[in-house]
């Protein structure tokens, strides 16, 4: 998501209010994103899409489970 709204790592730490090197950890799949409900608000906006359609997992694809799943 981060790549397909043109961000690098440090402009979406700057964005949302946390170290570079907690962006490198997510991107590597190494810590699943926590976020408070106002930077989530703040990352769906940096990347370009609603609240409600960021997916359940923020961790990088490795297989279909991260895949949000109709309600």
């Amino acid at each position: 998501m981060r790549l397909n709204a043109q961000l690098s790592q440090e402009q979406l730490a700057r964005e949302i209010s946390v170290a570079i090197s907690t962006i490198r950890r997510w991107s590597k799949g190494q810590a699943e994103p926590t976020m408070t409900v106002a930077q989530m608000k703040k990352f769906g906006s940096c990347v370009k899409h609603k609240f409600d359609d960021l997916p359940n997992s923020l961790l990088p694809l490795k297989n279909s489970s991260a895949i949000k799943t109709s309600k």
